[in-house]
């Protein structure tokens, strides 16, 4: 396999983003956490005054359906009335056109079953909890409420154009662990729009369901036929506790385990962090049953620098969740947060919630202005003008040998090598990696990735000699629990 097309920046269809006019913003207006991030996101997004939308009488945690209808669902329509707003799924008239909702620190976070007296409770699909945010997709809209509802935009390839109506809101919510976390999800995203988000992919997979694994692969897939820098971990198991994973991580999507595990969970010794704007994801059913407890994995995300994630608040089973594979392609295809994570999510009036600025697009088109000097830009063009071609992009990391960024673009070609079966490529460049990185934590991976390749290729005493030299030599280090399964994941054959 001698070419492999860039697929995000060759594609030619044309985006039409969600613009501020068309986003309303809902706050607690008796906390002054909740006040003062509205205050922030609507000055970095130049949301209008008109769209900045009050609620009395709410907090934190779970409310009955008769606390949604009092105190959020009918103040929102009279403020909408009021206002001229016409959200998307209620009935239309004149005004303007609200296609989505952004929620505040301190709103709630579920909807609780409510079983009317003398009827069993119901269980499976048939409840009539949800997550507040999956609520509002269909706010004033009427439908029934025993169960979640489709979303017709499912699986489509764009939202409809301005001039057609738009029948359901997005609604994200920007809220987590800390008053840190939540600056830095208004923050960043503006930031990364203008330089670009650079580094890293990584996507975690070996679930222990087949249409699970299958949305991992499809991000994976993007990935290698854009050539992009992708970190791909197949095994049943998780990422590795104190796995020394590389210190700009763009994307990651992975599943199935349950607390937080690996570099991201609070205990972790890595000193792990995600890079700024960072778009981060991991598919379990109670991943976001708390956005601000550590052990839920929304806020072990967001406290590892995440400025996107999504969860759910119950379970949700595996259909009816956000599909990671559709939502990380709508964003690699330059769409905001707000309108991949619409095209992603099945069901409605359900279980999933989306933490990170709507308008937020982590790959726009156009208006970047990057740094020529970051290896990852100058990666991406080197992609661009040789189209995938790897005979030629071999030649571009035997050039940048030389410089200091020669260990990283020997790391990303043998990535890419070993996926294509050009094992002893990979070999070749993650053997330089290994040798000349800088950092403890490049060293050892790029050692780790070495062995599991000579592993592939059948030659077991040199992937076990390198395993066990690691163990012996960084066994007072941060990654020697990760060194210990990589040395159990690779016997000694003769």
């Amino acid at each position: 396999m001698q070419k492999i097309l860039s697929l995000l920046f060759l594609l030619c269809s044309v985006v039409l983003a969600l613009e501020p006019g068309e986003v309303v913003v809902v706050y607690n207006a008796e906390s002054a956490l909740s006040k003062q991030a509205m205050a922030r996101y609507c000055a970095g997004r130049r949301i209008p005054v008109n769209n900045r939308l009050p609620l009395y009488g709410v907090k934190r945690g779970d409310v009955t359906r008769a606390q949604y209808d009092m105190n959020i669902k009918f103040p929102l329509l009279v403020l909408a009335r009021e206002r001229g707003l016409v959200f998307s799924a209620g009935p239309q008239g004149r005004g303007t056109k609200i296609k989505a909702m952004v929620l505040m620190p301190d709103i709630p976070l579920r909807i609780k079953e409510d079983t009317p007296k003398g009827k069993p409770a119901a269980g499976g699909l048939q409840v009539n909890s949800a997550a507040l945010d999956s609520e509002l997709m269909l706010l004033g809209a009427e439908y029934p409420l025993a169960s979640l509802g489709q979303n017709p935009y499912f699986g489509k390839v764009s939202l409809p154009a301005r001039h057609e109506r738009q029948v359901l809101m997005s609604v994200c919510r920007i809220d987590g662990p800390n008053e840190a976390c939540i600056n830095r999800m208004i923050d960043d995203p503006l930031e990364a729009e203008r330089t670009g988000l650079w580094g890293w992919t990584v996507v975690d997979n070996g679930g222990p369901y087949k249409e699970g694994d299958a949305m991992m692969e499809r991000v994976a897939d993007i990935c290698l036929k854009g050539c992009m820098p992708l970190f791909y971990e197949k095994s049943k198991s998780t990422i590795a506790k104190d796995y020394p994973l590389m210190a700009d991580v763009a994307c990651y999507c992975g599943w199935y385990t349950n607390p937080p595990d690996g570099p991201f969970r609070k205990a972790s010794k890595s000193g792990f962090k995600f890079a700024p704007g960072a778009v981060a994801f991991h598919l379990h059913s109670f991943s976001a049953t708390s956005i601000y407890d550590s052990n839920t994995w929304v806020s072990a995300l967001l406290e590892r620098g995440a400025c996107v994630t999504a969860g759910n608040v119950a379970e949700p089973y595996l259909g009816p969740s956000l599909n990671a594979g559709l939502f990380f392609a709508h964003l690699f295809d330059g769409k905001t947060v707000g309108e991949a994570a619409l095209l992603a999510s099945p069901s409605v009036s359900w279980q999933c919630i989306v933490l990170g600025d709507p308008l937020y697009r982590p790959f726009p088109r156009t208006g970047i202005q990057p740094d020529k000097n970051n290896p990852f830009v100058r990666w991406r063009l080197a992609v661009n003008q040789h189209k995938g071609d790897m005979a030629k992009l071999k030649a571009v990391v035997d050039a940048e040998k030389r410089t200091p960024s020669g260990p990283l673009f020997a790391e990303i070609y043998a990535g890419l090598c070993r996926e294509i079966w050009q094992k002893q490529e990979a070999e070749k460049y993650y053997r330089f990696a290994a040798e000349h990185y800088g950092p403890l934590r490049d060293k050892i991976r790029a050692s780790m990735l070495l062995a599991y390749t000579l592993q592939e290729l059948e030659r077991h005493s040199d992937a076990s000699y390198i395993a066990k030299t690691l163990q012996k030599n960084y066994a007072d280090s941060v990654y020697a629990e990760a060194i210990k399964k990589a040395v159990a994941d690779i016997p000694d054959k003769k």
